[in-house]
């Protein structure tokens, strides 16, 4: 069971559980209760739970003020915690936030006397049956290709296909699938080079899974990754694509240093930036409604997707680390510079229309 403390200082803490008791500390999952905000009402909606905290005669209606300002943004951040309960002892204001979530949220448990057990959350689904897609599209991609293949071979959610798309390689990548007799695994191959977006749409056009996701050749899986990005779709079912926090691993001549965590940013700085991480999953009707990845936007190609997307269907981050970013000297982000890739950004953002909007972060 996983159960997010909410602290006086804005903090929250998710701990698990094993039924009814045995509590650890998730570090990783430690984070502030408006993550990733800034925009000027959020910054209001801290001061005043803040100062609710404090004084405890004005304590109620501050909150309320407070939630009126933020409690989107707070609620946002609580579902990317993924709680089966929250903990609101700490709180003098606790009572107001409950009524906010459980209008939301009305499964999950609050914690507000002593601890002495839980339900067992039987709100939450997962269909281990359900067909995943990945597609997982290489050129040249030899020297990590192996790894990436390995780490989806070892999900914990077996239903799923992976359709490896060669893209015109001069390396033999054939063989080194072939060598992976694995059912699940199919190959298909361009006789020349296309592209990432040409090579992802063969990949997706040849699927057939209800949930659909990509990766790279250099990068690689946490072995429950599918699992936990399908069951919270599953249990959301409101939610049409999740992303998640990940590592990033920074190679180098020398070697690689150690992972990095990275975190998942709100959806609302997808008018800023891309914050969909490279961990991701989403349900196949998005495909079947916006198509598949654009060609012409080269470099961006999931920027273009994912506010394609945006239009029309729901994001949720999850912070949950699933997934191994790596930084190395034949990455294709590495092959081009800094300025190449801002331009293609900013085409991308012209084309649809969305900038640099302080008041949506």
């Amino acid at each position: 069971m996983r159960i997010c403390t909410v602290d006086a200082q804005l903090n929250v803490t998710a701990l698990e559980t094993t039924y009814p008791q045995g509590f650890t500390v998730l570090g990783y999952d430690r984070v502030r209760l408006f993550e990733g905000y800034r925009r000027t009402r959020v910054r209001v909606a801290r001061a005043l739970l803040t100062l609710a905290s404090i004084f405890r005669a004005a304590g109620p209606a501050l909150a309320a003020a407070g939630l009126r300002q933020g409690g989107r943004e707070a609620a946002e951040v609580l579902l990317a915690c993924d709680p089966d309960a929250i903990d609101l002892r700490g709180l003098r204001w606790g009572a107001a936030l409950r009524a906010y979530l459980h209008a939301r949220y009305p499964d999950w448990a609050y914690l507000d006397g002593e601890i002495r057990s839980l339900p067992a959350p039987r709100w939450r689904r997962y269909d281990p049956n359900a067909q995943v897609t990945i597609v997982l599209p290489t050129y040249n991609g030899m020297s990590y290709l192996g790894q990436s293949i390995e780490s989806c071979l070892a999900q914990s959610h077996a239903a799923f296909e992976l359709i490896v798309v060669d893209d015109g390689s001069r390396e033999d990548i054939g063989s080194l699938v072939s060598a992976y007799r694995d059912s699940r695994i199919r190959y298909l191959r361009h006789e020349r080079n296309l592209g990432l977006a040409t090579a992802l749409n063969t990949g997706f056009r040849a699927s057939t899974g209800a949930y659909l996701t990509w990766t790279s050749d250099d990068n690689f899986y946490t072995e429950r990754a599918l699992e936990e990005m399908l069951r919270f779709l599953q249990t959301y079912p409101g939610i049409d694509l999740v992303y998640t926090d990940q590592y990033v691993i920074q190679e180098h001549e020398g070697g690689a240093g150690p992972p990095q965590l990275r975190r998942a940013r709100p959806p609302t700085w997808l008018a800023v930036d891309n914050i969909v991480s490279a961990c991701f999953l989403y349900r196949r009707k998005i495909f079947e409604a916006i198509g598949g990845y654009d060609p012409q936007a080269h470099l961006v190609e999931d920027y273009d997707y994912w506010l394609r997307a945006a239009r029309r269907f729901t994001m949720q981050r999850l912070f949950r680390p699933l997934y191994y970013y790596r930084y190395h000297r034949r990455a294709l982000s590495s092959q081009y510079s800094r300025t190449e890739v801002l331009e293609q950004v900013r085409a991308v953002k012209q084309l649809h229309g969305v900038g640099m909007q302080r008041g949506r972060r």
